[in-house]
């Protein structure tokens, strides 16, 4: 038996994953569980609530502290996410 044309499973699987437009929902889910490593433990204790939705990251803070000083570093927080994932992913970032 020949190998022809052989493609690398990784091919494939990225192929599927961008005919079915699933490649965006696991780059959203990538940034949300980069969530804790980006912004640190304790921000991430203080989190409730966390999801994306059309390339806006929706955070909710228990903190009213935590959550002022979180609206003032939203650009680097979204640059740091981006970075961390490879893509960039998040436009916005809502913070309630």
């Amino acid at each position: 038996m020949e190998k022809k044309d052989a493609v690398k499973i990784k091919e494939i699987i990225s192929e599927i994953l961008k005919r079915d437009h699933l490649d965006h929902k696991m780059l959203e889910n990538r940034v949300v569980r980069s969530w804790e490593k980006v912004i640190g433990r304790n921000v991430a204790r203080a989190t409730t609530q966390i999801f994306m939705h059309n390339g806006t990251l929706y955070v909710s803070i228990n903190s009213s502290v935590m959550r002022n000083e979180l609206l003032m570093l939203k650009d680097r927080i979204m640059l740091a996410l981006n970075n961390e994932v490879g893509h960039q992913i998040v436009t916005a970032i809502v913070i309630r």
